[in-house]
């Protein structure tokens, strides 16, 4: 079996007492320095250029499905369960029931911060590795910069505090074992009697789920850095790639919802990385097909915090 070697620039994150070095396969950082110039009546050109916003700085990274991480409960699934520090953080703070929220660490090759989700999306296609993307915003905190810190490395580790600091987290979601819920699957039924007892059922072979999140940072006078930050609302989407088309979409207040569970190569008995998408109402639905294919469709469920 090969042995890949991953030392480059790994990306940490850490979430109180749980940390987790994720295996990311590229990582971008940038910082805001927002200016403004000022003009004279009588006076050519401007008397100079001022702050016109607070200094803020973003990364984001794309990195390999994880499911080998074992942190807090997902809300509505279960009482602990594995995955990776990014789907806990996620699920958590579009589950909270306090408005003011609290940033975590981050770190890219040394450089670090506290930040903010943003956004966090993973896809899951049929024999095929799943891949993820985060991104974080940082606004910095009391007089800390945003972004800040000396290019290095920095120590792998997964779990509780520096346990097992030795390792990179592995164990990679894959499609092989992978099953979407009962519960996604479209059905048609024929008009005559007793088809009802066998509709046609759809076949899925993709997913692609994401979640987005809005923090409102709070400025007081005489401050560059905000005092608080309070996360306001959240959006969540899955896309279903399937073989059956229902076009009859209802305009309706009713939802559904859905348990994802992601799983690796260790086979369908061993536990996966799990998300739980709560009240999702179906908005569209699509279809397409090229030379040498079945008809695909698609169809697209979202929900919000």
């Amino acid at each position: 079996m090969a042995r890949i070697f991953y030392d480059k620039a790994p990306v940490e994150i850490q979430v109180g007492t749980y940390r987790e070095t994720l295996i990311a396969t590229d990582c971008s950082i940038n910082f805001n320095n927002s200016q403004s110039p000022i003009y004279s009546v009588g006076k050519k050109g401007p008397i100079g250029q001022f702050p016109s916003a607070a200094r803020a700085g973003d990364m984001s990274f794309n990195f390999l499905t994880t499911i080998t991480g074992s942190f807090d409960s997902i809300v509505g699934v279960s009482t602990s369960t594995q995955g990776n520090i990014i789907n806990y953080l996620a699920d958590a703070i579009k589950n909270s029931t306090d408005s003011e929220a609290s940033g975590v660490i981050v770190k890219c090759a040394g450089v670090s911060g506290v930040g903010f989700l943003n956004s966090y999306s993973f896809n899951t296609t049929a024999n095929s590795i799943s891949s993820s993307s985060a991104a974080f915003t940082l606004f910095g905190s009391g007089t800390q910069l945003p972004v800040s810190g000396r290019l290095s490395g920095i120590s792998a580790g997964v779990g509780i505090g520096g346990t097992e600091a030795s390792t990179v987290t592995t164990g990679i979601a894959h499609g092989r074992f992978t099953t979407m819920p009962a519960a996604l699957n479209t059905k048609l039924y024929d008009a005559h009697a007793g088809a009802a007892d066998n509709p046609a059922t759809a076949t899925i072979y993709s997913a692609d789920y994401s979640i987005s999140f809005n923090h409102n940072p709070i400025y007081k006078i005489g401050q560059e850095f905000p005092t608080t930050t309070f996360y306001t609302n959240a959006s969540e989407s899955l896309n279903v790639s399937e073989d059956l088309f229902n076009s009859g979409l209802k305009f309706d207040e009713t939802a559904a919802s859905y348990n994802l569970e992601i799983k690796g190569l260790g086979g369908a008995g061993t536990v996966g990385m799990k998300v739980k998408v709560k009240d999702a109402k179906q908005i569209s639905t699509s279809a397409s097909v090229g030379l040498d294919d079945i008809i695909r469709t698609q169809k697209s469920l979202t929900a919000v915090y």
